[in-house]
Parts: structure tokens; C-alpha cells; sequence
């Protein structure tokens, strides 16, 4: 996956140009790849889902609400409104996000197969309580979902 710059200099490498292939030669040296594949396959059918790679890992939105985001190390972190993110935290279903204590999201960390149901489940949970029309009123709808800071 290394791309030759144009220099007849082995030493003068670079990584491919395009993100994806970056993405996809990242992902392939993260001892969790079976386990986020299991995960990107649960979520990528559902509707409107979209995934897209960045330097960290990827990110997953409905639309242009985010949902979630899955770090190279297997750690997914989702963003919750106070109320929400405390009852999962209570109810011991996923974390706190210790890098933003002040934060509304929770983590959970998908080490094997078996994590990979929860992680589901807490995406879900951010994608059924989404809006993909922001900006319109959800009839009957409290936001579950934290506004991206």
C-alpha cells in the first residue's frame, strides 16, 4: 500500500494519496478489524446510514447528524443528551467519555465478537432517536441525541 513519490529513492515513500486507501491499510493492521467489520456490517444497511473515514478511525452519521464514531482501537464512542448518557453510565451499558468529562457522549470499547451486539445496540439507540431533518419538529420525539459540539 506504499506509493512510490516519483523519487527513484526507496527511502522517499509516501502513503497513497486517496482516504480511503489510507482507511482501508490502517484498518487492516488493528488486531479488532473482525470486530469492527462485524459492526460496520450490522450498520451499514440501515437507511440513510452513512460511514466515512477520517484520520481517527470512522465516522458514522444519519444524513448530517453524527451517530457515533469507531476508533482505530476498537473504541466507539456516542454522543447522548445529560440525561441519557447518565442512565447508560447507571446502568453500567457504556461508559463515560473520560477525554471530555464535561462531555455528552458515552464510550464503549468492542475488544471481542461478544461486544459487538452492545455496540449495535447503542447505535441504534442513536440512530432511532435521531432527526435527519434538523431543523423540523419531531412529533412526540425528546432528542436523545447531544448537538455536536
Amino acid at each position: 500500500m506504499i506509493q512510490q513519490d516519483g523519487s527513484r529513492d526507496p527511502r522517499h515513500r509516501s502513503l497513497p494519496v486517496s482516504q480511503a486507501a489510507t482507511a482501508g491499510y490502517l484498518w487492516t493492521r488493528t488486531r479488532k478489524l473482525r470486530e469492527i467489520w462485524g459492526l460496520l456490517q450490522a450498520v451499514r444497511g440501515w437507511p440513510g446510514m452513512a460511514i466515512e473515514p477520517d484520520q481517527d478511525g470512522l465516522s458514522l452519521a444519519l444524513g448530517d447528524v453524527f451517530l457515533g464514531h469507531v476508533r482505530w482501537n476498537g473504541r466507539l464512542d456516542v454522543p447522548f443528551n445529560p440525561d441519557v448518557r447518565d442512565r447508560l453510565v447507571a446502568e453500567e451499558m457504556a461508559g463515560r467519555d473520560l477525554d471530555r468529562p464535561d462531555g455528552h457522549g458515552v464510550t464503549f470499547h468492542v475488544r471481542t465478537v461478544a461486544d459487538v451486539d452492545r455496540a449495535v445496540w447503542l447505535l441504534r439507540l442513536a440512530y432511532l432517536s435521531a432527526d435527519p431533518y434538523p431543523g423540523t419538529k419531531a412529533i412526540g420525539r425528546a432528542p436523545l441525541i447531544a448537538p455536536r459540539a
